[in-house]
């Protein structure tokens, strides 16, 4: 496998297919950080990649242009380092490949050997719904909330409950920023999280998500995170997290974690 791409001063572009350039970052430290054994993790879920920009070459030597969706089962041992994604994927760009499934399986094999766990990769639909799904049309956005950024950085101090009234909600938010932990470089998403259970202050909610501001962490470990911390402060009998970043590099990350829910449809939003 390749080594970390992310914060190096000099990187190598090639556009000859090399499944080297891969570079796998274990789940478990991070786990074990938040306080969770191998194999014990209190949530399902899955990691979706989408690539904007991938091409290859056909047998004749035409490229190709297309959206690839690729689905990493967050039970996996692996992540990918998200710079090591994008050359591995461009290393396909004067690569001939005998058919589009050929392509499409040797992405799926390189994909789940590094991640050590059944990796999906298809094309995705060029012409996808956005802005606001279905699943949002009952969804409460706490953006209008009179809160600021918290002073001293991430925090869980702000997730207080408004209530012991068991409720069924679904919130979000377009203002989350964290950043890279490798290069400092900003990360935007759109956070969405449904919960039944205890009712968490809206404006401490909102004031939690603005503590993320500075903070350095993998999209992956992101949600996670936002998972674990909304469960010990509510203790929900159901919860579901997801964080749909924007794109860097022609890739975007969406980390989604339940506890009793199931798997959400996913929706591209109008920043991706």
């Amino acid at each position: 496998m390749g080594h970390m791409q992310l914060g190096s001063a000099t990187t190598e572009y090639t556009n000859q297919y090399d499944k080297g350039l891969l570079f796998p970052i274990a789940r478990q430290p991070q786990r074990a950080e938040q306080g969770i054994e191998s194999n014990a993790e209190p949530f399902t879920g899955r990691d979706l990649w989408n690539a904007y920009e991938f091409t290859y070459l056909t047998p004749s030597g035409k490229p190709t242009a297309e959206v690839l969706q690729i689905e990493v089962p967050a039970n996996s041992t692996a992540i990918i380092e998200s710079k090591s994604m994008k050359l591995y994927l461009g290393s396909f760009a004067g690569t001939r490949f005998a058919s589009h499934e050929s392509v499409l399986e040797c992405l799926q094999s390189d994909l789940t050997a590094a991640c050590e766990g059944p990796v999906q990769v298809r094309p995705m639909d060029p012409n996808p719904a956005s802005v606001l799904s279905a699943r949002l049309e009952t969804a409460h956005c706490l953006d209008d909330e009179a809160v600021g950024v918290p002073e001293g950085g991430y925090s869980t101090d702000t997730l207080l409950l408004a209530s012991s009234e068991v409720v069924e909600v679904t919130y979000y938010s377009d203002l989350f920023r964290s950043l890279c932990p490798m290069t400092g470089q900003p990360d935007f998403a759109r956070i969405i999280l449904r919960m039944t259970g205890p009712q968490l202050s809206r404006p401490g909610l909102l004031q939690y998500l603005f503590s993320y501001r500075e903070h350095g962490e993998f999209a992956e470990q992101v949600a996670e995170r936002l998972f674990l911390d909304l469960y010990r402060a509510a203790k929900p009998t159901k919860l579901g997290v997801r964080a749909e970043f924007t794109r860097r590099g022609g890739i975007d990350i969406n980390a989604e974690r339940v506890l009793g829910y199931r798997d959400w449809d996913y929706v591209r939003h109008y920043r991706q």
